[in-house]
């Protein structure tokens, strides 16, 4: 079909009310200047092909549109028809205007001019400052939809997740670190590995959740086995991470009593619990009572007898002698393949001695019950299949909006519901922006827990690309978002900054380790492996000094050590060091859930102003002045180093004093220039 008839077949559909309406559809251009509104599907061969509203599809050739349509057909061939995005966004501006109105508002907040943008964006999608190149390609692009390119561009970049990463590891707690090793020495990098291939790979949030819950054996047999692996021998602390993240609900204190200030009882907390109760999480020698006990329970996921006959082989072929350092060693290594999810029918949840609150007696065996909405139906289930399922239901009142309402607190620098991770329906009903939070959690159903297209779609609305408030909201008042708030970099956006001005774009194709030689390690079929396989991982186990020491690189035949000075903040241990300017800017330690901090301190301020990096980056010998050297003339190496830090123009009074200190000083004021710049406030937050 040739583009005439295809306009002419557009024409008589649009009269006949078949096309998609245009708030839906989007408008392709022919070299002829014609128009056409269609629902791109794809690209095949040299054709595009199109959806209009009565089902037909009709494929054209991309040379009968013209060179714009040709590069957004490009892009949403990767991502996905924008159609519907823009759509999405203009409804939650609409939502957003009224209540706006209804609170005294005019309209949102002045728009956000394109050199704020461009840096708002590179920090809120790929994590970082944009270098100056990439702002410059921005800057000077004339096309009507340049924004819209961008933000895809970014969604599509392996920056985006990186950072999107970077909070979920903040959320989920998510620790894999020489310093922060479990008590039997396990470490979580498969884990860690695993979280970042989920993102990578853009899998619905709710498949995650699901894999997470479901998940059996070890981190290296099922590296998802992490998120409940992660809190072995605290299962109630781990149970109340679990509501708080997954629920939007804070129960923690109801393990002890009633909660004082919410309709929770201390039983609804273990009958919820209950849920978790005969998870197996590792070896156990206690009594067999409650999930917080075990009892002499054998190797999970093993046949009958495994563990103690392979000690018996052990000893009798490979000379190990209980007692000695080496059976030691050796019992370590058991004990690691041993941190294991299984289910174990033998195991109860048991209401404690002390208990006082409603709901039962003390000694009682808890039976599972859900906290709020319908009621999680067994039917054969395991339990935690049967919660798993309760919880991603469609049905389910909480887990949509939580998560929804947490991917605008990302975009927007505050949530709909402040705190996030614990509110009651109260607070939903009052909340600033119901109508807002209501369309969210549809749009996160609509999407399937798409969460790159959720976050497509917000920062396509004019509320997010509205200047900042620059006024801290009040905590006891509304805010009903006529513009993102105005804040600081979390440490990762600080590091990762630093890192693009060091060295480039490059740094996010770079990364550390994955964990893989662990997994191999641990990676064991134990109904199956003979017991010389299973030597042979244990001897490399011994090859990493026990697993402890073990350096987070791995190619999966051995550990690699990687400089970690040109890594962006997703691909270094989990948590940084103390003192790391990763720390120093507020990282969490991963101990609570979303305990990042903005707070600022004087040990903050001297590492930009004296800090080694700071130094490393001024310095007259440093990337950002040696990038300048091609520049002609003192007003463009000024106008670059604004590029290269603030990613924007400067106005007349700072380009003046820039010419200044270099008509002074030559390329030290260059430096000192690029140094007053890296210290000033600007640098460090996201208008």
């Amino acid at each position: 079909m040739n583009i005439r008839s295809v306009l002419r077949l557009a024409s008589l559909a649009a009269l006949a009310g078949l096309l998609l309406p245009s708030a839906s559809a989007r408008t392709w251009t022919s070299t002829d200047g014609k128009p056409l509104q269609a629902i791109f599907l794809g690209i095949e061969g040299d054709t595009y092909k199109f959806k209009l509203q009565n089902g037909n599809q009709i494929s054209v050739h991309k040379d009968k549109f013209i060179k714009a349509d040709q590069e957004a057909a490009e892009r949403l061939a990767k991502i996905g028809d924008d159609s519907f995005t823009k759509a999405s966004a203009r409804q939650l501006d609409t939502l957003l205007a009224t209540t706006l109105k209804k609170n005294g508002f005019t309209s949102f907040n002045a728009p956000l001019p394109d050199d704020l943008f461009v840096r708002r964006v590179y920090l809120d999608i790929a994590g970082r400052i944009p270098t100056r190149e990439e702002f410059l390609r921005f800057a000077e692009n004339a096309r009507p939809d340049k924004r819209e390119a961008l933000i895809d561009e970014l969604l599509l970049s392996p920056g985006y997740a990186s950072h999107l990463f970077n909070y979920f590891a903040d959320m989920y707690r998510i620790v894999a670190s020489s310093r922060n090793v479990f008590v039997n020495g396990v470490r979580m990098d498969p884990y860690v590995n695993w979280w970042r291939e989920q993102i990578k790979a853009n899998r619905p949030y709710h498949e995650i959740v699901q894999d997470m819950v479901l998940a059996n054996g070890n981190v290296g047999q099922n590296p998802a086995a992490g998120f409940l692996l992660r809190d072995t021998g605290m299962e109630f602390d781990a149970f109340s991470n679990f509501g708080q993240i997954m629920l939007g609900i804070d129960i923690s204190c109801a393990q002890c009593h009633d909660h004082p200030f919410d309709e929770w009882t201390q039983g609804d907390f273990y009958e919820m619990a209950a849920f978790f109760g005969n998870t197996q999480r590792s070896l156990r020698y206690g009594g067999a009572s409650s999930m917080m006990d075990g009892g002499k329970i054998e190797m999970p996921n093993a046949p009958s007898g495994w563990k103690y006959n392979f000690e018996k082989w052990a000893e009798a072929n490979k000379g190990i002698r209980p007692g000695d350092l080496r059976d030691q060693q050796f019992r370590f290594f058991l004990g690691a393949l041993g941190w294991n999810l299984a289910d174990n029918e033998a195991l109860q949840t048991v209401l404690p001695h002390d208990f006082i609150g409603q709901g039962g007696k003390p000694g009682e065996v808890a039976k599972p019950r859900t906290l709020i909405g319908a009621t999680a139906k067994m039917g054969g289930k395991s339990r935690r299949q049967a919660i798993a399922d309760w919880l991603t239901a469609p049905d389910n009142p909480r887990f949509a909006l939580v998560i929804a309402n947490r991917m605008w607190g990302r975009a927007f620098g505050r949530a709909i519901i402040e705190p996030v991770n614990d509110f009651n329906d109260a607070s939903i009903k009052g909340a600033s922006q119901p109508e807002v939070l209501a369309y969210l959690t549809r749009e996160m159903h609509r999407v399937n827990y798409d969460l790159r297209e959720f976050m497509r779609i917000l920062y396509n609305t004019r509320a997010y690309q509205s200047v900042a408030t620059a006024e801290e909201p009040d905590p006891s008042k509304a805010y009903y978002f006529a513009g993102p708030v105005l804040r600081r970099m979390r440490a990762e956006q600080a590091w990762d900054s630093i890192m693009t001005l060091a060295h480039g774009a490059e740094i996010d194709k770079k990364s550390g380790g994955d964990g893989s030689f662990y997994k191999k390690i641990l990676n064991i079929d134990f109904n199956t492996a003979s017991n010389d396989e299973v030597w042979r991982h244990y001897e490399m186990w011994q090859s990493l000094g026990g697993g402890g020491a073990m350096a987070m690189a791995g190619d999966g035949d051995g550990p690699v050590l990687v400089n970690d000075s040109e890594l962006r903040a997703s691909e270094l241990n989990q948590p940084a060091p103390p003192a790391s300017l990763l720390d120093t800017f507020g990282q969490s330690d991963r101990l609570v859930t979303d305990e990042h901090n903005y707070d600022g301190s004087v040990p903050q301020v001297l590492a930009l102003m004296n800090g080694s990096v700071t130094r490393q980056l001024t310095g007259a010998s440093s990337k950002v002045v040696a990038d300048l050297e091609s520049l002609d003339g003192h007003d463009d190496k000024v106008r670059g180093v604004f590029f290269t830090l603030l990613n924007r123009f400067p106005n007349k009074e700072e380009l003046d004093l820039g010419v200044g200190m270099m008509e002074d000083y030559g390329d030290e004021g260059i430096s000192d220039l690029a140094w007053a710049l890296m210290n000033s406030p600007e640098f460090l937050y996201i208008q």
